[in-house]
């Protein structure tokens, strides 16, 4: 799985949270459209897991910028709430369930909610679907 497979995923879950609002790139220059969403899915670190399968984690921060910059207090905290409710559990991108790792902690600073959450998964090696023809077992040749 790609990072951007990741944030494709949490685009379609938050997007239809508010409407009219746009996906801005997280390296995109100001100005900022409002309202909109940052997506930034940062890699933490990979380690090798059990028979050649991989462990991952990444840290996801989500900013929403309200419709408001003058008063965008209730905006925000409204976000905040539907950000939670949709992501409590966890997503799915690629067909596998990532669970948040602790907890989702949101605050409102500058008028601007920011959503941070860790995530954590295992992928294995991907087979090639092609069978073993000679093993060599003790020595031995073997044949299927």
């Amino acid at each position: 799985m790609k990072i951007r497979d990741i944030r494709k995923a949490l685009e379609a879950l938050i997007l239809p949270l508010v409407e009219g609002a746009k996906i801005m790139r997280a390296d995109a220059p100001k100005p900022v459209v409002r309202p909109s969403f940052k997506i930034d899915v940062l890699p933490v670190s990979v380690g090798a897991a059990c028979a050649g399968a991989r462990e991952y984690e990444a840290d996801v921060d989500i900013w929403y910028y309200p419709k408001s910059s003058d008063r965008p207090r209730d905006e925000c905290d409204t976000v905040a709430e539907q950000l939670l409710d949709v992501l409590g559990e966890g997503f799915e991108a690629c067909g596998v369930w990532l669970p948040i790792d602790d907890t989702i902690e949101v605050d409102t600073s500058q008028g601007v909610l920011v959503a941070q959450f860790g995530i954590s998964w295992v992928e294995t090696a991907a087979e090639t679907g092609e069978y073993m023809e000679t093993l060599n077992y003790n020595g031995e040749e073997l044949t299927t």
